[in-house]
């Protein structure tokens, strides 16, 4: 059984939320030790997810849904809407609830870090795709470093080696405190193991949606209308990225994803071959962090395993995608 809310506000106010960093909701230390023995039917597991106007993320929701069905367990899903107290008094109000576990895709670990930790201390919590190091049980996630190398490596071969490229940057705004700076810093390195130099004209926020890559493409060709390259920290950045190229007339400039696999920027991969516009991406998988972080939640509602016992990072498979290997990697009817 699955539902969705937008959870209502705490009493508490949003600033004094974020400010006084002390919110608690029980602390209970049995949070990481054995639990009561349970049958899948009589376990509640909590969603809270950061937002849902980017498929990755809509798509990982999906997915813990399929799970449910499959499984037998309730599922409880809220949407943060991209902002960070709106989860924070979610995740109060799932456990306030009765949840059994929580799953969180954490917006903004370095605002967060106290409130969740004293959520954690009352009912086991499991981050997935983006965790908060220290708190928790366990983070599910895509090792975001390795995929962007894996894709910036790819990148490269589409210039000329010891050349030096102009490059501008699509990335998660201010938020963006772990997953965004790690892909960045991967596709870079990615670059340079490829033997290609470059010079970053510009880091524009587009807070991994499509619609706004948009805008924030334009203002990019505004200073920059010769730009060689634009990354997005995701596909849908990209892909947002690339229809703005496409409107302006722009036929120079290449694009390239640190990050994701979506199935419309495969389809561009596969659509433009090796000479084609859109030239890399990476392997980050919803379906299989939300496999995986769902199956662990659900064993440790059920007592299966202590929350103890399992290991404090979690990583999903890494790949980086081109032409060369776009076949092997696209599901037409994947949701994602």
């Amino acid at each position: 059984m699955t539902t969705m809310r937008r959870g209502p506000l705490a009493a508490l106010s949003a600033a004094a939320l974020v400010l006084a960093g002390c919110t608690t909701i029980g602390g209970k230390a049995s949070a990481g030790g054995p639990r009561e023995a349970k049958k899948p039917t009589d376990v509640t597991i909590g969603f809270s997810q950061r937002q849902l106007d980017a498929p990755y993320f809509a798509a990982m929701v999906d997915a813990a849904r399929k799970k449910a069905r499959k499984r037998g367990f309730h599922l409880e899903v809220q949407n943060a809407d991209g902002d960070a107290v709106t989860q924070l008094n979610q995740a109060q109000t799932l456990v306030a609830q009765g949840i059994d576990v929580l799953v969180v895709d954490a917006m903004s670990p370095k605002t967060q870090q106290v409130q969740l930790k004293d959520v954690a201390g009352e009912v086991p919590l499991v981050f997935v795709d983006t965790g908060i190091e220290g708190v928790g049980v366990t983070s599910v996630s895509s090792d975001n470093y390795a995929i962007g190398k894996l894709s910036g490596r790819l990148a490269a071969k589409r210039f000329h080696r010891g050349s030096t490229i102009s490059l501008a940057v699509l990335n998660g705004g201010p938020d963006d405190e772990i997953v965004g700076p790690d892909r960045q810093r991967g596709f870079l390195d990615g670059l340079r193991t490829g033997g290609v130099k470059y010079h970053i004209v510009a880091r524009t926020p587009a807070n991994y949606s499509q619609d706004a890559a948009v805008p924030a493409t334009e203002s990019i060709l505004a200073a920059h209308r010769n730009v060689d390259l634009i990354v997005g920290l995701n596909d849908s950045m990209t892909l947002g990225a690339l229809s703005t190229l496409r409107d302006k007339g722009n036929k120079r400039t290449l694009v390239a994803a640190a990050a994701d696999g979506q199935k419309q920027a495969l389809q561009e991969i596969r659509a433009g071959g090796c000479d084609g516009r859109y030239i890399s991406t990476g392997l980050n998988s919803p379906k299989l962090a939300a496999d995986l972080a769902f199956d662990l939640a659900l064993r440790i509602g059920t007592g299966e395993v202590a929350p103890k016992d399992i290991a404090k990072q979690r990583y999903t498979k890494a790949a980086g995608i081109n032409c060369e290997n776009v076949d092997a990697f696209l599901d037409p009817h994947s949701v994602f």
